[in-house]
């Protein structure tokens, strides 16, 4: 039982891949093998931080939970019938119940139920040998949640400035990489990961550079190589070692060159204080369109592009296309 109580702690299982992206919940895996090993009909875990209620589980049939005020009252490792339960007084249903603290400023409490016949002492001795296990495993289950919700938000960042990662072998394999890498990969038209963890470069030139990156890598931990993969649109990666879980290994980043054009002209609009027509504009001049090739592709005329580009320059307070792009380049709008 505490086996798999620290699988739901991490949620992990000792079958899953160490390279699993997606941890599943497995709290309820953890409070039905505890409800079948006490008899319990119905099991329910409760997570309070601050008094309030972050979080619940209930497995079996379906129980109205005890108040957060009555869970307060419960003194921490002690393990309560419905007898003496705070707020249980007029519960006849056989319960045991379970209280731990969960940090600074939290506790857990565990519900178990039965229909008809009484725990017995034996099983509130389980719940009572178990108990020192229960703190450390939710504690570091929400610590866990936290670093999570951490990594998938510099994991956004990241993809938001057009960053991703791969892990290589020395050859040059992929063996791990970003979990939006795979779709980002197939929208490439220069490369592309083959079903073995090879990458297949459509320009000879651009595989030759990155054997030679690689092999710079792998000279010392300061070392890193350069591959560039496409110009139109920008499409680099570089190649360094790195230390991953306490393992060497080589990293490669790859950065597409972000585009304005791919983002919301509503968006631009709105961050910028541009009407539609001057947020698309403002767009194409970033992307590198001259005046003229942006009113072509506006379908405008040359007259109309530049009254358009003396209302951005206002609008932004620049004095010209420079100033545009390096308004645009170097702001937030990027970031959703």
């Amino acid at each position: 039982m505490v086996k798999t109580l620290f699988a739901a702690a991490s949620g992990y299982t000792d079958a899953d891949s160490a390279g699993a992206n997606h941890p599943v919940d497995l709290w309820p895996a953890f409070l039905k093998q505890l409800g079948a090993a006490l008899g319990a009909q119905s099991v329910s875990l409760q997570v309070v931080s601050q008094g309030r209620l972050v979080q619940v589980w209930q497995i079996g049939a379906t129980q109205t939970e005890p108040a957060i005020a009555n869970l307060e009252k419960m003194r921490t490792g002690r393990v309560y019938s419905q007898l003496d339960l705070p707020g249980a007084e007029d519960t006849e249903q056989p319960l045991r119940a379970l209280r731990w603290a969960v940090g600074a400023n939290g506790f857990a409490a565990l519900v178990l139920r039965r229909r008809t016949r009484d725990f017995r002492a034996a099983d509130a001795a389980q719940l009572s040998r178990l108990a020192p296990y229960l703190g450390p495993a939710l504690s570091g289950w929400r610590a866990l949640g936290r670093e999570r919700s951490r990594a998938a938000l510099d994991r956004r960042l990241g993809q938001d400035l057009g960053a991703f990662w791969l892990r290589l072998t020395p050859s040059g394999r992929v063996i791990d990489m970003a979990p939006e890498m795979r779709a980002r990969l197939a929208s490439l038209s220069g490369l592309r990961l083959q079903p073995n963890g090879w990458l297949e470069f459509s320009d000879p030139a651009a595989a030759l550079a990155f054997r030679q990156a690689l092999a710079t890598a792998q000279v010392g931990p300061a070392a890193s190589g350069m591959v560039e993969l496409s110009r139109n649109p920008p499409l680099q990666l570089v190649i360094c070692e790195d230390t991953l879980a306490d393992e060497r290994t080589l990293v490669a980043i790859l950065r597409q060159g972000l585009l304005a054009r791919s983002l919301p002209v509503e968006h631009v609009a709105e961050y910028f204080g541009l009407s539609r027509s001057e947020a698309r504009l403002t767009m194409l001049l970033c992307d590198g369109f001259s005046l003229q090739d942006a009113a072509v592709e506006l379908g405008w005329t040359i007259e109309t592009a530049r009254s358009c580009s003396k209302q951005i320059f206002a609008r932004m307070g620049v004095s010209g296309q420079p100033g545009v792009v390096r308004k645009v380049l170097g702001s937030a709008v990027w970031l959703s």
